[in-house]
């Protein structure tokens, strides 16, 4: 019966609904067919205004401006159109008005009971309103509209009827709700009818639909319905005997599953545990069993906090509230977790606990509980190989990037060419190497008793300048040498401080030859025990590359000192002299300065060597050598020109001053007198010759032609003497000549 109540009650519903639209429908219409009779005044009153408004070329004064003009156009206006016509100035005073009503012409207008009249005229926008007069049996409905001059302001207002449009829209509003009531009667009607005839089939129908599921819901699987209409009710009643047939046949095919199913659960690898509404538990498999520790018969029927005692992954038990089981029954909603499963023997095991709500009306959940041990186990390795892995690379990098400075280090010092240039690379290079580390390089002296500073880098200075090779254990035992907070290790005499700090001392060694040392300092060593280990290969490949390129360096220094010197004497020889002296000439040249040149000869030198043999004329050339030295300035060059002669180059030298010191060095090599081998050698004397540019020669070549020109002149003069300033060379002297005719 409710099915029918609710069908008469839809239809009833069709039909209040049709006289619902058809009331708004009414409503809607009465309010546009105002909007529009207001507005259809509106537009009347506007053309009103302005033609009361409008001047014309050959009237000055408009309408408005005219008394009797304006009651005429009223006048005019209301027998053509039978509305109310009402003109009013600024002050709402009446000007003109319709016939049997010129009384009121003069008076102010009162009959808007809001002051439309007088707003309208203060906005200049139009407004409608009903006339308050009690004098008239109906209301008359007005539109008040502006009227404007020419500038545009509001002079006055018209006041136009429009009630005989209201009530034309009236009745026919009247026409359309009598009609819709009528529709909406006949409506209801239809409805009552179609209500009755559909009660009437349906509860045929229904009848015996209900009987076939109340069978069929008491588990009568063989309950027919048998209705062979051609109506809906006959479908439902064959797909119902149909779905009778299957449903009898389908129970076989249920009970065969369920015992599938069974063993499916009892075989799984995972635990299943069924817990119902209240909590407890109904039933486990095996593996459920054997992942909590328990026989089934010790779980089954047991309220499940007393069996599984859930944890987080810190091994802290989890509230019930906050636990996976416990939201799940409580919210019915899945819920799945990571946790830990603590075991009566005290052990825990790490499990996947998804709680999957029953679709019943008591609640009740499914927990399957996946053992993940072997899994986090292999996770654990993974990612302590990940890590090796990681720290591999990462050290993998470092080396790369330390041996790529290193061979940049070491392209840098080769191309160095002298010690400067290295160390200076050094102090630059070194912070690369050992960021927030500070530190120096020594060197051993050649006299190798003092050990000297050369580089440094970084904000502390651990160690003095200076130093004799002793103060360093490094240098002592050959080998590095580390110190610091907490080691037995005897601290380097050169070290300026004994508190916390900790350093290193790596001796620099290359081909045989040890040549200084690296110091590092760790000013925070207590703090940083493994500041030296994590540093150990690369500072041994710095060590190793610097060593190296100083002794190459050396080498290079001293092919180019054996290149350039005289190995008896120590000073340069004729290549240095031409090389140096030609670059001096073009400099001095430039500044437009004076150079001067001194050639000397030893006088009898060959009977040194035949009476006293090469040792003592090797003695002789040393003490020449050692005079020149001494009398040399700074930008002097002293060089042993071939066998007993000697040259002396001096930049910014008159001719003059150059014959006064060759005469000084002239005395100084006759002072002292030699002994070889307790045999007196006697006094020594040497000739000089002088020239000087640009006096006497603008090329190199000149002025050692005019210098030797001036040296054998002071042979053949008696030797022991100084010639200066010869002219130039006649063009048929010959140097080889001059020599053969000297002794």
């Amino acid at each position: 019966m409710r099915i029918k109540t609710q069908i008469v009650a839809t239809l009833l519903s069709a039909a209040a609904l049709i006289g619902l639209v058809g009331g708004i429908a009414i409503i809607s219409q009465m309010s546009l067919t105002r909007s529009a009779a207001v507005a259809e005044a509106t537009g009347v009153g506007r053309q009103l205004a302005d033609a009361i408004a409008f001047k014309t070329s050959d009237a000055p004064h408009s309408l408005f401006e005219r008394a009797d003009a304006l009651r005429e156009f009223v006048k005019s206006q209301h027998s053509d159109s039978k509305r109310d016509l009402v003109v009013v100035n600024h002050d709402k005073v009446i000007l003109a008005d319709v016939p049997g009503e010129e009384k009121n012409v003069g008076t102010p207008y009162r009959h808007d009971p809001d002051n439309e009249v007088g707003r309208t005229i203060e906005s200049g926008a139009p407004r409608d309103f009903i006339e308050d007069s009690g004098d008239v049996a109906e209301p008359i409905n007005l539109v008040a509209v502006p009227i404007k001059d020419a500038p545009g302001k509001t002079v006055g207002a018209v006041l136009f009827e429009y009630t005989p449009l209201l009530h034309a829209a009236q009745q026919r509003t009247n026409s359309m709700l009598w009609l819709i009531g009528l529709c909406t009667a006949a409506a209801v009607l239809i409805s009552a009818l179609s209500a009755f005839l559909l009660l009437r089939g349906f509860g045929a129908g229904l009848s015996g639909l209900n009987r076939g599921i109340e069978s069929l819901a008491r588990g009568d699987a063989g309950a027919r319905i048998g209705l062979t209409s051609n109506d809906e009710f006959g479908q439902l009643s064959r797909a119902f005997d149909s779905m009778a047939s299957e449903l009898e046949s389908s129970r076989g095919q249920l009970v065969e599953q369920k015992a599938y199913i069974e063993d499916i659960v009892r075989t799984v690898a995972e635990g299943i545990v069924v817990i119902d509404g209240n909590g407890q538990i109904v039933s486990v498999n095996p593996a459920a069993a054997e992942i909590v520790g328990r026989r089934n018969d010790k779980i089954e029927g047991q309220d499940w906090p007393s069996v599984l005692d859930i944890r987080g992954l810190s091994g802290d038990r989890l509230a019930q509230a906050t636990s996976p089981i416990g939201l799940a029954l409580t919210t019915g909603r899945r819920h799945q977790a990571e946790v830990r499963l603590a075991k009566p023997d005290g052990s825990s095991l790490p499990v996947i606990a998804s709680c999957n709500p029953l679709n019943r009306s008591d609640g009740g959940i499914v927990l399957t509980l996946n053992d993940i041990s072997e899994l986090r186990s292999a996770e654990r390795a993974v990612s302590d190989r990940a890590e090796e892995l990681a720290t591999l690379n990462r050290e993998l990098k470092e080396t790369s990037q330390a041996t790529t400075r290193l061979v940049k280090l070491g392209e840098l010092l080769q191309a160095c060419v002298t010690f400067q240039e290295a160390f200076s690379v050094v102090g630059s290079a070194m912070p690369d190497f050992f960021g927030g580390l500070s530190g120096t390089v020594h060197l051993t002296s050649a006299s190798r008793n003092l050990v000297e500073e050369m580089a440094h880098w970084g904000t502390v200075r651990s160690s003095v300048g200076q130093f004799a090779p002793e103060d360093c254990w490094a240098l002592r035992r050959g080998q590095e040498h580390v110190a610091g907070p907490g080691m037995l290790t005897p601290r380097c005499n050169h070290i300026t401080e004994n508190g916390g700090r900790g350093y290193v001392c790596m001796p620099l060694a290359a081909q045989g030859e040890t040549l200084g040392i690296v110091h590092l300092c760790e000013p925070d060593a207590a703090d940083r025990p493994g500041w030296l280990t994590e540093r150990q290969q690369i500072l041994r490949g710095v060590v190793d590359t610097l060593a190296l390129a100083l002794a190459n360096l050396g080498l290079r220094e001293t092919l180019r000192q054996q290149s350039i010197r005289d190995p008896n004497t120590g000073l340069y020889n004729r290549r240095y002299l031409e090389e140096t002296s030609s670059r001096e000439l073009r400099r001095m040249e430039r500044s437009e300065q004076p150079l001067a040149m001194i050639m000397l000869d030893v006088d009898h030198f060959k009977q040194f060597n035949d009476t006293f043999g090469h040792e003592a004329g090797d003695l002789v050339l040393k003490q020449v050598a050692s005079t020149l030295l001494d009398h040399a300035r700074e930008s002097d060059v002293v060089s042993r020109y071939g066998g007993e002669e000697f040259a002396l180059m001096m930049p910014g030298t008159s001719l003059a001053d150059a014959a006064e010191r060759a005469e000084a060095l002239r005395k100084a090599i006759k002072q002292p007198h030699l002994a070889h081998r307790g045999r007196t050698l006697g006094t020594i004397t040497a000739s000089f010759g002088v020239s000087a540019f640009p006096e006497l020669g603008a090329s190199w070549v000149e002025i050692v032609n005019a210098a030797d020109r001036s040296l054998y002149q002071a042979k053949a003069d008696g030797r022991d003497r100084v010639v200066a300033g010869l002219g130039r060379a006649d063009p048929n002297w010959d140097l080889s000549t001059a020599s053969q005719s000297v002794g």
